[in-house]
Parts: structure tokens; C-alpha cells; sequence
């Protein structure tokens, strides 16, 4: 048999590195601005990424996050429906609807990358929706199906519990993200100079009402973004046991042998 692909476990460290390079790359302008490294986490990742040319390069690398994403997602649907020696239905069916769960977070990914806040905030804002919802229910359900399948041995219980931990934390953050982001645009509009309402293309600042929950959305954002690529950092230790054949079949033709040397060929 011929050699697969290799290295799978390369995917997820991949993925982290193409991702952290979109984030880090598009707020390095304020953190110089600024003169701090830390001042990158005071801001969302969607509002660092909203012009050009940080927009461009933050666009061009979280489109390339969201296939590598979406290709490590399909690898572990695979690899969870050849395991599964079982056929333990609940398996099959929480395998099958986390994939496309999976797709549809990965397809907000491409979304929140290529409609920027200040230009489309409604798209972007389903597109945000769509990663950190769907990618937070894709988490729980991966979580579950790994504490399914230890019996199977294809799940550690280090990768089984850390994936709890880690569908915990996303989900606390998400909660975070979400109530703290709507308050301080409450406090913001509530005492506005002038009837002046709070737009996304505008930078908090600190002396702003309702910085102080501003600040807790964004570091939530960040918190669980770093928690969703460590989650598929747990797929590294079941991706170096497998390895990925690429079958290629006719379709609609039959095969026949002829000739001396009894050579198989295909008539469409």
C-alpha cells in the first residue's frame, strides 16, 4: 500500500500559528503606537483587523485558519467513525452533527475575516456568532464523544478531561464576551456627551463610561480564542497514531482486464 499523509499532528500547531500571526500581526500597530505589548489584549481582535492593511493581512490569515481548521475537524470526524468500533449510535450521530457544526463555526471564521466591523458589523457580527457559538457547541460535543470513546482507547483521559476544561472555559468566556460587550455600550450610550452613541469604529478609552466592562469583554474574547486553539492542540497526541490515504475511484465505469500482461483498464 502506498504512503499516506503524515505529520497530521503538524495541523493543529498549523493552525495555532496562522491564527496567533492574524491577531498579533493586525494589533502590532497599536501596540507600537502605544508603545506596549500589552496594549494589544485592550482591544477586540475584530477592531484591530478593520482597516487596511492590518485588515488584509488579518483577513488573509484567518481564511487560511478556517480551511486548516475545517480539514483538522474532517481528520477527527474520520478518525472518530473508523474507531468506533462500537457502532455505538450516539457516537455516530453526535460525530456527524459536530462536523457540520464544526463547518458552519469554520465558515464564520472565513465571515468575521473577510467583513470587517466597520464596513458590514451586521455579517460580521453573525460571523462572530457563528465561530464562538457553534465552535463552543463543537467543543462540548467533542468533549463528550471522547469521554464516549476512552473504553475504545482512542481518548486519553488527559485529552477527555482537558477537553472538559477547555468547553468550560470557552463557555464562561463566551458569557463574559457577550453580557460585558452589551454593557458598555449600555453605560457608553447612556451617558453620552452630546446624544453621541458608541460606534465600532471609534477607540475606548479609559476615561470612557463603561471601559471597565470593555475591558473585561475584550480580555474574555482574547481568553477564549487562546481556548479554542489550545482544544485542538488536544488533538496533536491522536493525530501522530493516524495516517490519511487519499483514495481516488472511477465513477460510473467498469473495469475489465485485457491484454497479455493483464493490465486493468477503465471504460467510461
Amino acid at each position: 500500500m502506498a504512503s499516506g499523509i503524515v505529520y497530521l499532528e503538524l495541523l493543529p500547531v498549523v493552525l495555532g500559528f496562522f491564527a496567533l500571526v492574524a491577531f498579533v500581526t493586525s494589533n502590532l500597530e497599536l501596540a507600537l503606537e502605544l508603545l506596549s505589548l500589552f496594549c494589544i489584549f485592550l482591544y477586540k481582535i475584530s477592531d484591530a483587523g478593520a482597516r487596511p492593511p492590518q485588515s488584509c493581512i488579518f483577513g488573509q490569515f484567518l481564511n487560511i485558519s478556517a480551511v486548516i481548521a475545517f480539514v483538522a475537524m474532517y481528520i477527527h470526524y474520520k478518525h472518530v467513525t473508523e474507531f468506533n468500533i462500537t457502532a455505538l449510535p450516539l457516537i455516530q450521530k453526535l460525530n456527524y452533527w459536530s462536523l457540520w457544526i464544526g463547518a458552519l463555526s469554520c465558515l464564520g471564521l472565513s465571515v468575521v475575516a473577510n467583513f470587517q466591523v466597520v464596513n458590514s458589523l451586521p455579517v460580521h457580527m453573525i460571523g462572530a456568532l457563528m465561530i464562538f457559538g457553534l465552535g463552543m457547541v463543537y467543543c462540548w460535543i467533542q468533549a463528550v464523544i471522547s469521554q464516549k470513546m476512552r473504553r475504545q482507547a482512542m481518548s486519553s483521559a488527559l485529552s477527555c478531561y482537558t477537553r472538559f476544561a477547555l468547553s468550560f472555559l470557552v463557555t464562561v468566556f463566551f458569557i463574559i464576551t457577550l453580557v460585558a460587550g452589551n454593557v458598555s455600550v449600555a453605560e457608553y450610550n447612556k451617558n453620552a456627551i452630546n446624544g453621541t452613541k458608541h460606534t465600532y469604529d471609534r477607540r475606548w478609552k479609559e476615561s470612557d463610561k463603561g471601559y471597565q466592562a470593555h475591558l473585561a469583554s475584550t480580555f474574555s474574547e482574547w481568553l477564549m480564542s487562546i481556548c479554542f486553539l489550545l482544544y485542538f492542540l488536544t488533538f496533536f497526541r491522536e493525530f501522530r497514531k493516524i495516517i490519511v490515504h487519499i483514495q481516488v475511484r472511477p465513477k460510473n465505469a467498469e473495469i475489465f482486464s485485457s491484454g497479455e500482461h493483464d493490465e486493468a483498464r477503465i471504460v467510461v
